[in-house]
């Protein structure tokens, strides 16, 4: 790399005399600054970090490189005086610096001004020095999420180790693993996921021009948005997916009132997804039984074609009951089941479950509850499960109606016993849950299907 060289001794006689008779010139420089900044000139020609200068064009090539611990070639010695180097924040500071020598009451150019040419300064970065990494190989089998998180744990990146495994992809994903890990049951889903994981993470993906597109399938409250919303960012964080976007729509979102104009609508969608997801919660909500439906045909039709024509720039994710997509989404058009290749399922929580999502919700909301008192447990929510057709959502929901039953119970406490749910609050926000009518029967109709099913049983 060829370097801009700079008469620097003139340049420092110069702002000698510029220095010693600054003030009588420029009246209005404060002396302070005018300290400040002579000193930053010394600091400017004394430093040895990065920019060299060279006093005359003809000795260039017999200036030997600086390479010693001080940063100055003993062979260079008499030259010292000449050849300077300077640290990059000074020279940042080089033009704003040399203003304030500037007389004030000069207007125009002088014939000195016109001649000086300030310097280009280039800055020049020396090389890294070459780290020889220690090859490490890792013999493990991954069953499990719980056991690529271990692997995380055990191999950390280090300048120094390089593994056979690509741990610095794995570490970029490691936040979205812990929060898929955090969440309650879904086994099955996990461990398909990690199948996912494994397939992207050692490129085996590279050239088989794979579909990204998947299907959860579960009911509502169970926690399919977040599931998309985790898979979405492991993909941009393994840079798959370029933006990282995520975009959960519904059937008003992409359908028209008017025909011809649904494909329009659903493709501006599409086009503002790519680089990210698209994630269709319900899409059976898309099409119905009947079939009949030009509008949802015409949404349907200009989604497949763009599962193929985006696939490398696009994943789509849908979710809803298994049984309602297929007979109202997949079979609208033949060809769009095969483009779904990933599909996971969550299957129902059971009262255990809902007792840890509780406590969990609880938890991340910054509050507590009373643990000593037994009677809030998994046994409460076994009780009253048919009350959560929900699920998850349904939790939520009575969690909410729990705060507020607390803040009458504590209003005037002292701090300590706020936050701190009871067993009073959770019944008395159970009750405020069920004054939703809907709610309130879920029991009674629950109790009616059994019936009805154990006759034609």
């Amino acid at each position: 790399m060829s370097n801009k060289y700079y008469d620097y001794s003139l340049f420092l006689e110069n702002i000698n005399k510029k220095y010693a008779n600054v003030h009588k010139l420029n009246p209005t420089t404060n002396i302070d600054e005018i300290n400040k900044n002579y000193d930053l000139y010394n600091s400017f020609y004394n430093s040895n970090k990065i920019f060299h200068y060279h006093l005359h064009d003809k000795d260039k090539e017999t200036m030997k490189p600086n390479t010693s611990e001080e940063g100055i070639n003993p062979e260079n010695e008499d030259k010292n005086n000449k050849y300077k180097t300077g640290s990059y924040a000074c020279c940042m500071n080089y033009n704003s610096t040399l203003s304030l020598f500037e007389p004030a009451h000069v207007n125009k150019p002088t014939s000195e001004t016109k001649k000086r040419k300030k310097p280009d300064l280039k800055i020049i970065i020396p090389p890294s020095p070459s780290v020889i990494k220690k090859k490490v190989s890792i013999k493990t089998k991954i069953n499990s999420l719980t056991d690529l998180l271990d692997l995380i744990e055990k191999y950390p990146l280090q300048d120094d180790i390089e593994y056979d495994i690509n741990m610095t992809s794995l570490n970029k994903i490691k936040t979205e693993l812990v929060d898929l890990n955090r969440m309650i049951g879904m086994k099955e889903l996990k461990e398909n996921v990690v199948d996912q994981l494994l397939y992207y993470i050692q490129d085996l993906s590279k050239n088989s021009n794979d579909y990204m597109h998947t299907v959860i399938y579960g009911p509502p409250g169970t926690g399919k948005t977040e599931i998309a919303r985790i898979i979405g960012k492991i993909f941009a964080n393994l840079g798959i997916l370029k933006k990282g976007g995520f975009k959960k729509v519904t059937r008003s979102d992409l359908v028209a009132g008017y025909l011809g104009q649904t494909a329009i609508k659903t493709k501006e969608v599409i086009e503002e997804c790519l680089g990210g997801v698209l994630f269709i919660d319900e899409a059976y909500s898309l099409g119905n039984n009947e079939k009949r439906d030009s509008f949802s045909k015409e949404c349907i039709d200009t989604l497949c074609e763009s599962l193929s024509n985006y696939k490398d720039q696009l994943m789509v994710i849908i979710a809803g009951y298994e049984e309602e997509l297929k007979e109202c989404f997949f079979t609208y058009n033949q060809g769009l089941e095969s483009r779904f290749t990933w599909r996971f399922k969550i299957d129902n929580y059971k009262y255990d479950d809902l007792f840890r999502i509780f406590t969990k919700k609880i938890k991340d909301s910054g509050w507590t509850y009373d643990e000593k008192n037994e009677k809030i447990s998994a046994e409460w929510f076994e009780r009253k499960m048919p009350y959560f057709k929900f699920y998850g959502r349904d939790v939520e929901n009575m969690l909410s109606k729990i705060k507020v039953c607390h803040s009458r119970r504590v209003f005037g406490d002292p701090d300590s016993e706020k936050t701190k749910i009871t067993f009073e609050d959770l019944e008395k926000g159970f009750e405020m849950f069920l004054k939703n009518d809907e709610v309130k029967n879920r029991k009674n109709s629950q109790e009616l299907n059994k019936m009805l099913m154990s006759i034609y049983v």
